[in-house]
């Protein structure tokens, strides 16, 4: 049925362009396999390549569909977020043969010196739960699967030691049937400053090879995609204006496309979102490769033209 649609449409700068209520038929899909072109792929198939723990090289990490679609239980910040991700990368071309897996906890640290955010991250990760709503692998039928997000580990004292660590049965066995992934790039993860903007980025990563070019979300649903932490930014305005708003800021400069967020409202109330995403011209992938390659002090003044309140580099991130 046709609904209306105020269209909140950001270009790269982050800037609201038009706002207008049109009506549109806006399909619904119960999965998104379907669209896609059937494949025998398991995301398991797919290697990771280049170097995805060094923020200053370019790497390509395979990330499941099962753990880019994921409600966090246990809501991570930025830094959990990447940590995350740099072990998976670093245990993924061997993540069904091999039960153990172990790290120099040095090429964890990226630019920082000591340990002391590891030793915190690896504390959070352990406890972390998560929903992943994917097929059962004994019966075939969909299903809600409540997990942790890493297994048993063991880290060394020493500072050059290294980190060893497992994942959950329950998880690899979701993760092994897995026929959907993101491709992620390394260097544009380590670029975005917000954890919203890294689930952001991931999502549409996931999606952008689909048949489809957009997907409605409910307000709770895209909240839970980008991680947002219960009792936190509940009006859609403190939503909109703090997470929505600064991670499609982000990504729409630094990544390989433009993403663009409708607001499907019943009268003046905001009921759901359509997200909808597609690549960037030749001009606007090098535009964004430059953005990159700048500093990041001095962004805000870059795009917007106005004053930049600096984070310090030790203040933790969303």
């Amino acid at each position: 049925m046709n609904s209306p649609i105020d269209c909140l449409t950001f270009h790269r700068h982050g800037d609201i362009v038009s706002k207008r209520t049109i009506a549109t038929t806006a399909p619904e899909y119960e999965d998104d396999e379907p669209l896609k072109p059937p494949s025998t792929l398991r995301a398991t198939d797919i290697k990771v390549t280049g170097h995805p723990l060094d923020p200053t090289n370019m790497g390509r990490i395979i990330k499941p569909r099962e753990l880019v679609d994921i409600i966090e239980l246990t809501p991570l910040n930025r830094n959990e977020t990447i940590l995350y991700n740099q072990l998976l990368a670093h245990s993924w071309n061997d993540i069904k043969t091999k039960p153990v897996h172990k790290v120099l906890k040095a090429s964890l640290r990226g630019t920082h010196e000591s340990n002391d955010r590891l030793h915190d991250a690896f504390d959070r990760l352990m406890g972390a739960w998560a929903k992943i709503r994917a097929r059962d692998p004994a019966t075939g039928e969909m299903a809600t699967f409540r997990v942790h997000l890493l297994g048993t580990n063991k880290e060394e004292d020493k500072d050059d030691g290294y980190f060893y660590y497992t994942f959950p049965p329950d998880l690899l066995a979701v993760i092994s049937q897995s026929r959907a992934w993101a491709t992620i790039k390394s260097h544009i993860m380590y670029a975005l400053r917000s954890k919203y903007s890294i689930r952001l980025y991931e999502m549409v990563e996931r999606r952008i090879g689909l048949m489809k070019q957009h997907e409605v979300l409910s307000i709770d649903e895209f909240r839970a995609l980008l991680g947002v932490p219960e009792g936190k930014l509940e009006r859609f305005a403190d939503f909109n204006k703090h997470c929505l708003k600064p991670a499609l800021e982000e990504v729409n400069h630094l990544t390989d496309f433009i993403v663009q967020v409708a607001a499907v409202k019943n009268g003046r109330s905001v009921q759901s979102l359509m997200l909808s995403w597609y690549k960037k011209s030749p001009a606007e992938l090098k535009a964004a490769f430059d953005e990159r390659e700048k500093s990041r002090v001095g962004r805000q003044v870059r795009w917007n033209g106005s004053v930049e309140l600096i984070r310090f580099e030790d203040e933790p991130t969303a």
